[in-house]
């Protein structure tokens, strides 16, 4: 659709603000109050209702004001949404924050997440970087006893990752120590897609050669890399969702909780604002977040001028995306200072 004129964008930003400030529906009588534009209530209903045909306003009952679709909503993030500075006093809070940082990733990213819920007031969330595309810096296999083994994985950008296995037949501490050393030779500096690749190929031409220690060290890195990556969402806050009326239906409740415990339709939003630039905002009935209305804020944090995670808030349709935006693009920033100086 093209852009609207002045007077209607006017509307437009009224309605929504007002539908933000609220939850309720709009009349063109507040419209004519708080827009400044000089109208009758009657003029401003007309203009309302032609912006109901264009899909950007919904009228929930025949007596009721408006409220904004997630057109409407989309119109004004792209078009309409002010862009405002954070505040000293904010920015503080957020350093603060992190005062001291973690100096575990994983324990960095929950901290994040942590200070991001508690400035926004929504639940909040961190996609953890991960091995896929880092490069391998060290493998380790250590012995926890019996038929147990863990797996540290060492990326160059720093990331650590520990895997937990069940073998089927045990080993000692010296035999793991020598196939780490093959293995670390074999598989430095690949990413993890390309390491179980390489580990594959190895494998196929063990078959021909055969070198038992080779073979069982092929075999454990397999298994160590095909293993899932946990701990990849971290998520605080959810319960400060039910502050808000549009989740006292048990059923929408139940829907976004189910999205919080499945992570992966969060996970790929995030995935793709690791693939743009600044702030991105995704809504719910635009197809992006299924069978629940939301919105997600998010943008991703860099170590070295490379995306390597992503955070962001989630909330109701209505939220205050004026006052998050900042939040989130300031908590990105922090973050991927304080990983930049990890190096």
């Amino acid at each position: 659709m093209g852009k609207l004129g002045e007077r209607d964008t006017k509307v437009l930003d009224t309605i929504i603000e007002q539908y933000i400030n609220t939850g309720e529906p709009v009349g063109s009588r507040t419209v004519a109050k708080k827009s400044g534009l000089q109208l009758s209530p009657a003029t401003i209903r007309n203009m309302m209702m032609d912006m109901e045909e264009q899909g950007l306003l919904f009228q929930p009952h025949t007596s009721a004001g408006r409220i904004p679709t997630s057109l409407g909503l989309r119109y004004y993030i792209d078009y309409i949404l002010p862009k405002r500075g954070l505040r000293t006093i904010l920015k503080k809070k957020i350093k603060d924050g992190f005062d001291p940082p973690a100096t575990e990733l994983h324990d960095l990213c929950r901290q994040a997440s942590r200070v991001l819920s508690t400035v926004s007031g929504h639940p909040a969330m961190v996609r953890t970087p991960r091995l896929t595309t880092a490069r391998i810096k060290h493998i380790q296999f250590i012995n926890l006893g019996g038929n147990h083994l863990l797996v540290v994985l060492v990326s160059h950008d720093g990331v650590v990752q520990n895997r937990f296995l069940e073998i089927e037949r045990q080993f000692s501490q010296e035999q793991l120590d020598k196939f780490s050393r093959y293995l670390n030779d074999l598989l430095q500096n690949l990413s993890l897609e390309e390491a179980r690749w390489r580990v594959l190929a190895q494998m196929e031409e063990e078959k021909i050669l055969f070198d038992k220690m080779t073979a069982q060290a092929l075999t454990l890195s397999h298994q160590a890399l095909q293993a899932e990556e946990n701990n990849d969402l971290i998520i605080e806050g959810a319960s400060q969702i039910l502050d808000y009326p549009e989740f006292t239906e048990i059923d929408k409740l139940r829907g976004l909780f189910k999205t919080f415990e499945e992570k992966h339709h969060l996970i790929r939003l995030l995935d793709r604002s690791m693939e743009a630039q600044g702030v991105q905002i995704y809504i719910s009935s635009a197809g992006e977040l299924p069978e629940i209305e939301v919105s997600l804020v998010a943008s991703h944090f860099q170590q070295d001028l490379y995306p390597v995670g992503a955070l962001g808030v989630i909330g109701p349709m209505r939220m205050d995306y004026a006052r998050v935006v900042p939040l989130v693009e300031y908590t990105a920033t922090v973050i991927s200072n304080l990983l930049s100086k990890r190096r």
